[in-house]
C-alpha cells in the first residue's frame, strides 16, 4: 500500500511549522531573560547609582517589542490568542445534541477567523515592508544604541511573516496531522 503524497507533504510542512515554533519559543525565553537583565541594570543605574541610562530604556523598549510580537507568533501557532466564546455559546445552543455538527461548524468559524486574520496580516506585511524600505533608504539610526532602526523595527515585519506562515499551515494542514506532529 503506497503512501499519499499530500499526507506526506502535509506532515513535512507541519514538521517545519513545529520546528519554527520551537525556535520561536527559545527566542521568547532568551528575550525575556534579556529584558529582565536590562531592566535590572536600568533600575540599578537609576535608583542605586543615580545615573540615568538612556541606552537601557531604549534597549528595554526594543526588547519588549520583539518579545510581544514573537509571543504573538507563538500564540498563532497554538491558536491561543484571546478568544471570545460568544459564538461558541450561540452555536452550542442552536445545535443542542449534535456534537459532530457543532465541531464542524466551529471548525469552519475558526477557519473563517484565520482567513480574516491572514488578510489583515498580509496587508500589514506589505504596507510595513514599504515603511521599512523608507527607513533603510534614509539610514535612520537609534538615538542611544547607535544601531540601525531596521533592527528593532523589523520585529513587526518578521513576526508578521511568521504569523502568516502559522496561519496558512493552520488552514491547509488537516487537524489530525497537526495533532500528530505537534504531539511528537
Amino acid at each position: 500500500m503506497g503512501t499519499n503524497p499530500l499526507h506526506t507533504a502535509a506532515k513535512g510542512l507541519m514538521r517545519i511549522n513545529s520546528l519554527i515554533f520551537h525556535i520561536e519559543r527559545l527566542f521568547v525565553a532568551i528575550i525575556m531573560y534579556g529584558l529582565v537583565a536590562v531592566l535590572f541594570i536600568n533600575v540599578l543605574f537609576r535608583f542605586v547609582l543615580f545615573i540615568p541610562s538612556a541606552w537601557a530604556d531604549e534597549l528595554a523598549r526594543y526588547t519588549f517589542t520583539w518579545l510581544v510580537l514573537l509571543g504573538s507568533s507563538v500564540a498563532m501557532y497554538n491558536w491561543e490568542h484571546i478568544d471570545i466564546n460568544l459564538i461558541d455559546t450561540i452555536v452550542a445552543k442552536l445545535i443542542k445534541d449534535d456534537q459532530p455538527r457543532y465541531e464542524r461548524i466551529m471548525e469552519l468559524i475558526k477557519k473563517f477567523a484565520v482567513i480574516c486574520t491572514l488578510i489583515f496580516l498580509v496587508y500589514l506585511f506589505v504596507v510595513y515592508g514599504q515603511y521599512l524600505q523608507t527607513i533603510r533608504r534614509l539610514g535612520t539610526m537609534s538615538m542611544f544604541l547607535g544601531c540601525s532602526l531596521l533592527v528593532p523595527m523589523s520585529a513587526i515585519y518578521i513576526c508578521t511573516g511568521l504569523m502568516i506562515f502559522h496561519g496558512v499551515c493552520y488552514l491547509i494542514i488537516p487537524a489530525n496531522i497537526r495533532k500528530e506532529v505537534a504531539g511528537n
